[in-house]
Order: structure tokens, then sequence, then C-alpha cells
């Protein structure tokens, strides 16, 4: 894959509402880990990571873009606006343009809440179009409905690979011309107390009360994630086509892995091969000269005890052996893991990244595992001059993605 740029982004995140605020938080070392308001009733360290409710009072969109919209879609509506207008691509072509977001579940806050309303007060206080609201596909559809977009719409929902699966998907339909552009990204709103409670009774989720140290990537002591929320959005096309209209070239799509583990619906195989698969394969695909080859690895890592273990084997065996092992960095203990969002936003980080020079650090980590056999970036950014990176999303049910993006 040689022919996909990324000519916009936008985000929504617990650390910014914007891609610069975004970026200065993560560079800051900003630390959206916090108490769950009223969470006095629940269990565990009762702590996640929240997108400010202030996210929606300097966007630009009109009323009529945000009416009738969960939260979730509203995530990926100001994020798709900020990437639409960094990109300079309007007008878009009406059937030359996709749209392709993922998330988990829908709106799924929405839908406990009214449940538990519908209880107290009875049929008439359900919303008649909740189900409008909440199913998976309306971020993509209202995204589409604001620029009048007729072209291919899809919905991808492969848990926390979602939004890298999105931008593989995306730019594979780049490559072959089935589109000249698209809106590609993933948004996540899962933070309630039915989600959280499901995930500390699983074990899934951190026990550590103290929020700069709750959400620990690859270290020793790392006990389980941090739930947090948000969007990210980029625009990609053909490189050609971003040349012909004056867009600048952010970065390039190279290559795009995809596997699955079929071990197990929430654990990953232990051993990392299928997810050092995934990564095999983008590399493959991208086909980079040896001097091309990543600096930096965007890790999912999300501090959970096994999968940790197994991504550390998984980068293990592709970088382990190299002359010059790529240091490793996640975003994880800045906002937990904002799920489906989650591979988008790195590789948000990356590009900025990489025109800046700068390779964020992994917050909350200490000690790294001594497992690993390359750096974990920690306490502060690492100064790095690169030109590509790789990015990886693993996530519930086995699915293994992977992206290789360059300069």
């Amino acid at each position: 894959m040689d022919h996909v740029a990324v000519s916009g982004m936008g985000v929504v995140s617990p650390v910014g509402h914007d891609v610069e605020t975004f970026w200065r938080g993560v560079i800051g070392g900003v630390c959206a880990v916090a108490p769950i308001p009223d969470g006095e009733g629940l269990s565990g360290n009762r702590l996640w990571a929240a997108v400010p409710d202030a996210f929606l009072e300097h966007s630009p969109l009109p009323p009529t873009a945000l009416r009738n919209a969960d939260r979730f879609t509203h995530y990926a509506l100001v994020a798709a606006d900020e990437a639409v207008r960094q990109s300079s691509a309007e007008p878009l072509d009406k059937l030359r343009t996709a749209v392709v977001l993922g998330n988990t579940m829908g709106g799924f806050p929405f839908v406990a809440a009214a449940q538990t309303t519908y209880l107290a007060e009875g049929q008439k206080s359900v919303p008649p179009k909740l189900m409008a609201l909440v199913i998976p596909n309306m971020p993509a559809a209202r995204v589409s409905l604001h620029y009048h977009l007729h072209g291919p719409q899809l919905a991808v929902s492969n848990a926390c690979a979602s939004s890298l699966d999105a931008v593989g998907i995306a730019a594979r339909m780049i490559e072959h011309g089935e589109v000249d552009l698209a809106i590609a990204g993933g948004t996540e709103d899962l933070l309630c107390d039915l989600v959280y409670e499901s995930l500390a009774r699983a074990g899934a989720l951190s026990h550590n009360s103290d929020p700069s140290l709750a959400s620990r990537p690859f270290d020793a002591e790392r006990d389980g994630f941090v739930m947090g929320n948000g969007a990210a959005v980029l625009v990609l096309e053909r490189v050609e086509h971003a040349l012909a209209r004056g867009a600048r070239v952010l970065a390039r799509v190279r290559g795009y892995g995809q596997v699955a583990d079929a071990h197990h619906i929430t654990s990953p195989e232990p051993s990392g091969e299928w997810e050092a698969l995934a990564m095999r394969r983008a590399l493959d695909d991208a086909a980079l000269a040896p001097s091309e080859a990543p600096a930096a690895v965007f890790a999912h890592g999300t501090a959970t005890v096994v999968g940790d273990a197994a991504e550390l084997r998984a980068i293990n065996r592709i970088y382990g052996r190299a002359a010059n092992v790529p240091p490793v960095t996640s975003l994880k203990g800045h906002m937990g893991h904002s799920m489906a969002a989650s591979g988008a936003m790195s590789l948000i980080a990356g590009i900025v990244g990489m025109e800046r020079g700068l390779l964020s650090q992994t917050l909350g980590t200490r000690h790294v595992d001594p497992a690993a056999e390359f750096e974990v970036v920690t306490q502060r950014p690492r100064p790095l001059i690169f030109s590509s990176f790789q990015v990886n999303a693993f996530g519930f049910g086995g699915q293994n993605s992977s992206l290789v993006v360059t300069r």
C-alpha cells in the first residue's frame, strides 16, 4: 500500500477535545484518570477517564447536526468536523467519499439509563427514538447525513480494534479505487455504572486507587486497565487526489494487517503468536526498505496482566532481534482505555509526534516488565526524529490489528 494519504485529523479525548490540545495534554503528561462522579456505591477503585462535558462548547457544528444524537455520535461528529476542516476537502464528492467509523456497543449508557427510568416511571418515559439514537451505525450515518454523502457508509464493531480496522478498511477502499476519500476512525462512550461493574467483576480493571498509577502499561506491577472514552477520526485520500487539490499530506498509511486469535472471548492467546502475525502482515503490506523500518511502536498496551504479556511477546517476536529495536509507548496511562477509539488516537499521536520529533511517554509506568526486549518510553517524552511507526490495537474476541504509517 503506497497511495493513501492522511490529510486531516480530529479528536475528542479525556485530555483534550481537539488535536492540538490533545497533543499538549499527552506531551505535558496530563493524567485524566479521576474518581467516578457519584461513584461511592461502586466496587473497585471507582476511577475512569472521561471526556469533559465542555467538549461541545466551541464546536462550530450547527445545532441541527447534533440534534437527536447520543453522546458517542456527538464525539464522532466533532472529531470528523475537525478532520474535514483540517483537510480543506470540502465540498466533498458525494459519491466518491466513504465514511467508515467503529465503536463497540453503540449508545449503551443511554440504554441503561432509559431502562432504569422505564422501570421507575413506565412506558411513557421510553424515548421514541431510542433505537435510532443508540445503534452502532449512527456515528457513520450522522456524519454522512451532515455532509450529504452517498458513498459507502460502514460501521465497524471489532471491539478495541474497531477504529484501527476502520482506517485499514478505508485505506483498502482507496487503494482499490472504490473511493477517492474517506472519513475513518472510531468513537466510544461506555462510561456507565453497569459496564464498570461488569469489568470490575471480571477482574479486568485496575484495583489501584491512585489515579496516577491505576493505568500502568507494561509495568511489572500492572493490575488492570481504566475505562476511557472519546473519538478519533482521520481524513484519508489517494495521494494523487490530495496533491492535485493542493492538500498537505500529513502521513501515509502504508500497511495494514488483521488476524484472529480464535483462542478465547476475552483473553489473548498467551504466546502473542497471532498479534505478532497481524504486525508482520502490516509490515509485509507496507514493503518498506530496511532504512524505512518503523522507528517507534504505539502499542495497544492496556495495562492488563495477560494482555500486556501477550503483546510483549508479540513485539519481542517482531523486533527483539532487530539491529535497532524501536522504542515503544502507550497512551493508556494518560486517558485510560478508550476502547474502539484507542487505535485511532494512537495513530494521531504518532502522526503529530512524527511531525514534531517527539515520541510520547507511557504515563504511570515506573518499572518496565523485564520480559520486554525493547525500551518502553517512560517519565517524559523522547525527542526522536522518525519517519515511520507502527500502531497496534487488539480486542475482545481475538481481534488483532496493526497499521504501519510513514511520513
